[in-house]
């Protein structure tokens, strides 16, 4: 009591500590704030605060059933989080887990991005698939190690060479380090499962879609058949002219996140929300239809 007793009385002295705590608080939640936005986090965590709203006014009303459920509910909770956003809390702890202030290299990975997309180019008007991983600050040994090693600098010419169509190493993608080193070839990524994507897209983008939606490595795709470059990040597909697609690159490798794709994720969030209305209209004028039918058999 006596702690609190100052802030009441007029005695308020500032000290160094409370501003640096202050700091560090807010650099926090700045940092799970931008980890979170534009997930499937959010509308989660706005459903557990309204069973928490809920819980606490069972308490006030004395629901005892009510309070029961939920206190077995609260026992697993734990469990049911982690089970949840296991695939949110394994990117978020490895993105915070590598954090820096400071990115070196940049003009480097200017020069391998001119590369890369100079290889895509060619490669877009020979009509030559292509899928380029970029990792960033979560490492991808676990897909490198099980690809072919090359262990090489990025050159033009070598990537023209490994996806050629005569070449032996062509399928697969190939991972490229965040030092600039060409690490594999013929490396196999996680396909998305999203349902929302495009009926259009096949393996190659979808599977581009799949590493970035569990890491926030950057992938390039090319398109044999649309002859086209585009763009996967944060589970997103960006296509464009080669210079935007070019620009929206380099934004993400400085630590950036780009404005089409703070768009597309709010984009997503919104048609998340929508779906789910649709979906329990649906239920709803299903469940009257059924109840309609079996009153006129009763009748």
């Amino acid at each position: 009591m006596e702690t609190i007793l100052p802030y009441f009385t007029g005695k308020f002295s500032l000290r160094w500590q409370d501003v640096l705590d202050v700091v560090l608080l807010s650099l926090i939640f700045y940092r799970i704030l931008i980890l979170i936005r534009g997930t499937r986090t959010i509308p989660m965590l706005i459903g557990f605060v309204a069973l928490l709203g809920i819980y606490l006014f069972s308490l006030m009303m004395n629901l005892e059933a009510t309070q029961l459920l939920l206190d077995n509910l609260g026992q697993s909770l734990v469990l049911v989080l982690v089970v949840l956003f296991q695939a949110d809390i394994r990117n978020a702890l490895a993105q915070i887990g590598v954090f820096t202030l400071f990115r070196e290299g940049l003009n480097k990975k200017r020069d391998v991005v001119d590369s890369i997309l100079q290889a895509c180019l060619v490669m877009s008007q020979k009509s030559i698939g292509a899928l380029i991983v970029l990792e960033q600050e979560v490492g991808l040994k676990n897909y490198s190690d099980r690809g072919t090693q090359i262990s090489a600098a990025v050159s033009e010419s070598l990537l023209l060479s490994i996806f050629h169509p005569s070449s032996p190493l062509h399928d697969g993608a190939v991972v490229i380090s965040n030092k600039g080193d060409l690490l594999a070839a013929q490396c196999i990524l996680p396909v998305s499962m999203n349902s929302r994507l495009s009926s259009s897209l096949g393996t190659r983008h979808r599977a581009a879609i799949g590493l970035t939606e569990e890491t926030d490595a950057a992938v390039l795709i090319v398109s044999e058949e649309r002859k086209e470059i585009s763009l996967s990040y944060r589970g997103q597909l960006i296509r464009g002219k080669n210079e935007d697609i070019r620009k929206t690159l380099l934004e993400v490798l400085a630590g950036k996140i780009p404005a089409v794709i703070q768009k597309k994720e709010i984009k997503d969030t919104f048609s998340k929300k929508s779906n789910e209305k649709n979906e329990k209209k649906s239920q709803i004028s299903e469940f009257n239809e059924e109840s309609k039918k079996s009153s006129t058999k009763k009748k």
